[in-house]
């Protein structure tokens, strides 16, 4: 397995801890309350526990991984990066949009703002399966 496959699935799997604990909370939080949560809790919340644990992660695998952590990208590499990119792109455009439209229906500033920072981590999620197809496949 690839380097850049490690590094895809160590994040898919933070990005989903992390991202996953936090909607289950604050969708746990809104059936106990009706009430959404403070967005900035939930935003600091999310960005820490991403960063820490995508430090720490990262720094373990290149560690196991040092002759290949700082290998360039090879062509192949480069385009599974691409398309991933590519595709979580849209993805993204589509799920903030929708955001925008439920906005618009229930005029609640702190839903659209919850989700769209779930736009966020879905849609980079996203990229990783992506990325993580990509390698798979072998393009």
């Amino acid at each position: 397995m690839a380097f850049r496959e490690k590094s895809a699935w160590l994040m898919l799997i933070i990005t989903l801890l992390v991202g996953g604990g936090l909607t289950f909370e604050v969708v746990q939080g809104f059936n106990s309350t009706s009430q959404w949560p403070p967005a900035v809790s939930v935003f600091t919340r999310l960005t820490i526990g991403l960063i820490v644990l995508s430090i720490v992660g990262q720094i373990a695998l290149a560690l196991v991984e040092r002759k290949s952590a700082n290998r360039p990208a090879d062509e192949r590499e480069k385009t599974i990066q691409q398309r991933a990119d590519a595709y979580s792109g849209i993805l993204l455009g589509v799920l903030i949009v929708s955001s925008l439209m439920t906005y618009l229906v229930h005029q609640h500033g702190d839903l659209l703002f919850l989700m769209a920072l779930l736009s966020l981590v879905v849609a980079q999620a996203a990229e990783y399966v992506v990325e993580i197809i990509g390698y798979r496949r072998g393009y």
